[in-house]
């Protein structure tokens, strides 16, 4: 994330030797004094830009959403200072859930009156786990009708398009198996093969 920097100005400050003159020669060697070093100034610091009450409580809304909707325990969100929450132009968020960082399209909102309190978002780069287990089990139900138990570790994932992991299927007499699971975008669509 691009955001604009601050800089803070250092001045360096030099000290002048100041020499006094005299009209009658020097009863001693006078050694020239040493070169003044310079002191070293710190390095500019980045001053984050100040988020708005309005984007700070459009980031508790949408922390509310991703807990509700998306049943997992999201730590935090941050949006861009700058973004305009009230824009129709989309922006993205980060969210952390499980010490895991993920991204969070916000979409345009829409002008109609019916979905004028709605917030549009998906989630981008991560698994929802309990729901990928939750499709794979129901998969294997109708295709081979078993009752498994599945677990995929944990209850995100954080993935990359074309990405591939594994998950577990047990039966009820206790066989595991192994299931593949490829990624096959950032919104989160998978193919999976037991």
């Amino acid at each position: 994330m691009n955001l604009p920097h601050a800089l803070k100005s250092s001045a360096c400050c030099l000290a002048i030797l100041m020499v006094s003159c005299q009209a009658t020669t020097p009863s001693s060697t006078v050694s020239p004094s040493p070169s003044p070093v310079p002191i070293s100034s710190p390095s500019p610091v980045p001053t984050p830009p100040v988020k708005s009450e309005a984007v700070k409580t459009f980031e508790k809304r949408l922390r509310g959403e991703l807990i509700k909707k998306a049943g997992i325990t999201v730590q935090t969100v941050s949006c861009p200072a700058q973004v305009n929450v009230e824009t129709q132009a989309p922006f993205f968020c980060q969210a952390t859930a499980e010490g895991k960082t993920f991204t969070v399209a916000v979409n345009p909102k829409s002008n109609t009156k019916t979905d004028k309190n709605e917030l549009r978002w998906n989630t981008q780069g991560v698994l929802v786990l309990a729901k990928l287990e939750q499709t794979i089990r129901q998969g294997i139900q109708q295709q081979f009708r078993l009752d498994v138990k599945t677990n995929c570790g944990g209850k995100i994932r954080v993935v990359k398009s074309g990405e591939t992991f594994q998950c577990k299927v047990t039966d009820s007499r206790g066989q595991t198996r192994p299931v593949t699971v490829r990624v096959d975008d950032e919104q989160g669509n998978v193919t999976w093969k037991l």
